[in-house]
């Protein structure tokens, strides 16, 4: 069994997908930030740690909050040109997390884009928690 949070991308018609397995829920969300940061830039590692942003957002459900957390890393990096590259979670329930999202201003001379987002979709989400382990297993549709 894995301890460590993992994430793996696939094609899907037009866009592309994450799948995350993780040891515990701010695992997960800490994988999906450094998912995204590496599908942009396709150069994992190349955004720093170096700043913090209070991150917080609310869903119907845990899927609905994974969504809502990929389309605010998506507007953190469309609007204000921040990278995100790690989350820590301070505060979570199926229908909200609240935390620090890790990462710097966007640098177009060490920050790649390899391919640009236009949203994350509720398309095929899910956030599947063991009730047992506390294990999870997620998997976001990112629109190219």
């Amino acid at each position: 069994m894995t301890t460590a949070a993992t994430y793996r991308f696939f094609d899907h018609t037009g866009d592309y997908g994450v799948d995350v397995d993780a040891p515990d829920a701010g695992a997960a969300y800490d994988a999906v930030a450094q998912a995204f940061a590496a599908l942009l830039t396709d150069a994992p590692g190349c955004v720093a740690r170096a700043e913090a942003r209070a991150l917080e957002v609310t869903g119907v459900d845990a899927a609905a909050t994974l969504v809502a957390f990929g389309n605010e890393l998506l507007y953190l990096f469309e609007a204000e040109g921040f990278l995100g590259a790690g989350f820590a979670a301070e505060a979570m329930a199926p229908d909200r997390v609240a935390g620090s999202l890790w990462g710097e201003p966007f640098d177009p001379a060490r920050h790649p884009i390899a391919r640009p987002a236009k949203a994350v979709t509720h398309h095929a989400a899910a956030f599947d928690e063991d009730p047992r382990t506390g294990r999870v297993r997620a998997r976001l549709i990112f629109d190219l």
